[in-house]
Formats: C-alpha cells, sequence, structure tokens
C-alpha cells in the first residue's frame, strides 16, 4: 500500500525541536520572550521592565551575530523567527529558517531508522535541499520520501505493499503535523497488492 500524502508543516515537537538545534549544533535554552512593536521598543522600553504586547515560552539558540527564536504560540505548536543584531544580507534568515526546518525533518526521519536499526534493516539516507530520502530492504528496494515544498511536507512511500507503508510515516507525522491538519493521500497500485515479502511483514510487527 504505498501512498503519496501531502499536509502542512508544522513544528509540534518541543524534545523534536532541541534535537535539531543539536543537528546543527546550536546550543539552545528555554526562555520567556518578549514582542515589541519596534527595534526602539525593545531596546528602550525592555530596559525598564517592560515585557512587551505578548509574552512567548520559547527555545533559543545562538547563532553568529543574533539567535534563532522558536515559540510556542499555541499548545504544541512553535513558530520559528530568525533575528540579526547587525547588517546581514536579506536571504540569510531564509537560509538558515531552511537549514532549521531541514534539521526538523531530520529527527523525525530518525524515528523510522530507528526502527530499522532495531531490526537490522539495511538503508542508506540522501538528504536533500529540502528534506530526506531514505531506500531500505535487503536490496533497497523501498523508498521512503520525506520533503518539503511551499509550508507543505510531501510524504512518498514506494515500494511497500499492504498497510506497512502507513505505519512507516505514522511517526513522521506525529512530528511533522498538528493532530487536526488535513492529510491528503493518494493511494498507489500496491494497495491491490498482496505481502508476500518476509521483510516487509516483519517490520510491520516492530512499527
Amino acid at each position: 500500500m504505498s501512498h503519496c500524502t501531502k499536509f502542512d508543516f508544522s513544528y509540534t515537537s518541543e524534545d523534536a525541536i532541541v534535537k535539531a538545534f543539536r543537528k546543527m549544533n546550536v546550543k539552545c535554552s528555554t526562555e520567556m520572550v518578549c514582542d515589541f512593536s519596534s527595534d526602539f521598543a525593545k531596546q528602550i522600553l525592555g530596559r525598564l521592565g517592560y515585557a512587551g504586547s505578548k509574552q512567548y515560552r520559547a527555545i533559543v539558540g545562538e547563532i553568529e551575530g543574533g539567535h534563532i527564536f522558536v515559540c510556542r504560540v499555541e499548545q504544541d505548536k512553535y513558530e520559528l523567527f530568525v533575528e540579526h543584531h547587525q547588517d546581514y544580507n536579506p536571504n540569510e534568515d531564509k537560509i538558515i529558517a531552511d537549514q532549521f526546518r531541514n534539521a526538523y525533518i531530520e529527527v523525525a526521519v530518525d524515528k523510522v531508522l530507528r526502527k530499522l536499526d532495531l531490526n537490522a534493516t539495511r538503508y542508506e539516507v540522501n538528504k536533500q535541499p529540502n528534506g530526506m530520502i531514505v531506500n531500505f530492504g535487503p536490496n533497497l528496494e523501498y523508498t521512503l520520501s520525506v520533503l518539503s515544498e511551499n509550508d507543505q511536507i510531501v510524504e512518498d512511500v514506494k515500494g511497500v505493499k499492504g498497510d506497512f507503508c502507513t505505519k512507516l510515516t505514522e511517526d513522521i507525522e506525529d512530528v511533522l503535523s498538528q493532530p487536526t491538519s488535513e492529510l491528503k493521500t493518494e493511494w498507489k497500485q500496491e494497495v491491490e497488492m498482496q505481502v508476500d515479502e518476509e521483510v516487509l511483514q516483519v517490520l510491520s510487527l516492530s512499527f
């Protein structure tokens, strides 16, 4: 039952956010941060003890010339902000945001890789500019692709028969999407095929 599923990308897991910082070799801490209407208000009013218009719990990482803030805006929903303290290339914020997003996607895919490791299943990982592609199986005949496109995740499973393909991606969807997110799925021809591969049968019991 191979499939292609699309859903809106979201930062949902504080644990995964911390691990994403570690993958970028960025030290982080949990802090309360404040929202100010301008840099002037932040510099002047902040020093006077004014807490801004809103306060957020945030995981904060220090980068060269600035910070990455991942702020909790709702229960289990976080937003990413990049702040610089000096002149910088206007495209730099997007580059850093993309790097963090990819690290976060990698944390989600790691959950699948750990289960493949526990079953001594062969796999190869190919990092992409916008995500990851994992080939696995005795002859690397099965494929799991997790890529971001226009604030959505495109999750593609190829070659896998039976309902294992949905079990394969549950952990990823749990980390990368909100519980209320709509998952748009297209099923492939493998949905009609009988599961006869021993590897898939064994893996299915472990996921």
